[in-house]
């Protein structure tokens, strides 16, 4: 196995880093891990052994970072005239960027030669992959792994209770006097420096991110895709209620759609982590041949 630091440039010139693993005979198959919300490429311990069982599979694997990385994070930008540093992060990333970001991904390995493209999102990571699928219709993906996709607005509702109509009502109003970049006050914030358009970007069920696992409603992304699903939890989700109830929604709803429970996992499958990646290297050989 080839193990290689990867620096990426999106199309508006910002940099984004990651590792590419390769096993030593070419392929050109390839799974993309996009990180949660806040997360990172490497943080996850799950990412060690599905790294390894990819390539054992004969897949090259990346994980990178998006521009929802840690709370406040400075990137590089570069451009014709040199560079200069932009501070994003989770608490202040546009949702919709999300194309930019998983698009540069994508093109910096189809020019490596890959050409067969799983992408597996974790937690916030599944809405970004659901999102860019349903809205670029991209035909070299062949399909999408979720993992722990969870209902971020129900979570909000349930975090806030009452308080919940009041928090989003202050986060629109600053948003219409054009504070959106500001932070909400603190008693809104489950994330320090939270910006009132990244509040609603989780917090709305209106939103581009906050529809995508309404299991309410008519998951519309995720039911037009166009290509098959496999959607794994923990059910002991700390970020998800009814983890079991939520996947069963899934595979009523969504044409070819795979799902699995790991009973008494975590929302990051602690402890797990074997049997999460003995099930996502099985679901890569069949989706890939299958899609053939």
């Amino acid at each position: 196995m080839k193990i290689s630091f990867q620096r990426i440039t999106a199309k508006d010139g910002l940099e984004l880093h990651g590792l590419l693993f390769e096993p030593d005979k070419k392929t050109t198959n390839v799974l993309i891990h996009v990180h949660a919300w806040v997360g990172n490429f490497y943080e996850n311990k799950f990412v060690d052994f599905i790294s390894k069982e990819a390539v054992a599979r004969g897949f090259a694997f990346l994980s990178f970072n998006n521009r929802g990385v840690g709370i406040v994070t400075d990137f590089i930008k570069r451009s014709e005239l040199g560079f200069k540093y932009v501070r994003i992060g989770g608490s202040l990333e546009k949702f919709e960027d999300c194309i930019i970001d998983i698009n540069a991904a994508i093109n910096f390995l189809e020019k490596k030669g890959y050409k067969n493209i799983i992408l597996q999102g974790h937690s916030t990571g599944c809405q970004k992959i659901t999102y860019f699928k349903f809205k670029t219709k991209d035909k070299r993906i062949q399909s999408l792994i979720e993992l722990s996709p969870v209902d971020d607005v129900a979570f909000v509702k349930k975090l806030l209770g009452n308080k919940y109509r009041k928090a989003l009502n202050i986060a629109k109003k600053m948003v219409k006097e054009g504070k959106g970049g500001k932070a909400v006050p603190k008693w809104m914030r489950f994330y320090p420096l939270l910006s009132a358009k990244t509040f609603l970007s989780v917090s709305d069920s209106k939103s581009s991110s906050g529809k995508i696992f309404d299991y309410s409603g008519e998951l519309k992304e995720i039911k037009n895709i166009g290509c098959p699903v496999l959607a794994i939890s923990g059910s002991k989700d700390e970020y998800q209620t009814n983890p079991q109830e939520k996947l069963q929604t899934l595979k009523k709803h969504v044409k070819n759609c795979g799902t699995k429970i790991f009973i008494n996992a975590d929302h990051w499958f602690t402890n797990y982590e074997t049997e999460l990646a003995k099930l996502i290297g099985d679901w890569l050989k069949d989706n890939i041949s299958h899609n053939k």
